[in-house]
């Protein structure tokens, strides 16, 4: 991983806010571990099974699964800092129009970039992501 200012702030913990939260407990030398230490243990063993680069199903499930939450938090965020703040419905196409291009931007640029993330699993995270936005779209757009 590349260092710099972007991997020490905000956006880097959130990135790896998955790592630092696994549930599964895994044995590491010996010892059992949760979290952090748990989570590369089992990124070292998807990535000796299957490449670098290559997460496997368990991890990538995990992975989409926090997706999906993020998505449906920026929802819900969007929807009330459109009502709320900005006071019109207009604004929540506004506001998740610039999610889109920010979530486009940063899963497409800024994951390849920093963290060498492959086309493929960008493209799967991307459609995780868009997918709760893109049905909230799909059914309040006439």
């Amino acid at each position: 991983m590349r260092k710099g200012r972007i991997t020490r702030g905000v956006y880097h913990a959130l990135v790896v806010l998955p790592d630092v939260v696994y549930p599964f407990r895994t044995q590491v030398e010996g010892q059992w571990v949760r979290g952090r230490r748990a989570y590369d243990a089992a990124l070292r063993r998807a990535f000796r099974r299957y490449g670098r680069g290559r997460y496997g199903y368990s991890l990538s499930l995990y992975r989409a699964l926090f997706h999906l939450f993020g998505s449906f938090a920026i929802l819900f965020g969007a929807a009330f800092l459109s009502q709320y703040f900005l006071g019109t419905e207009s604004a929540l196409y506004v506001v998740l129009a610039l999610t889109i291009l920010f979530i486009s931007f940063q899963e497409f640029y800024l994951q390849r970039r920093i963290y060498r993330q492959l086309w493929r699993k960008g493209v799967f995270d991307w459609a995780t992501w868009m997918m709760p936005i893109g049905l909230y779209l799909f059914t309040h757009l006439r």
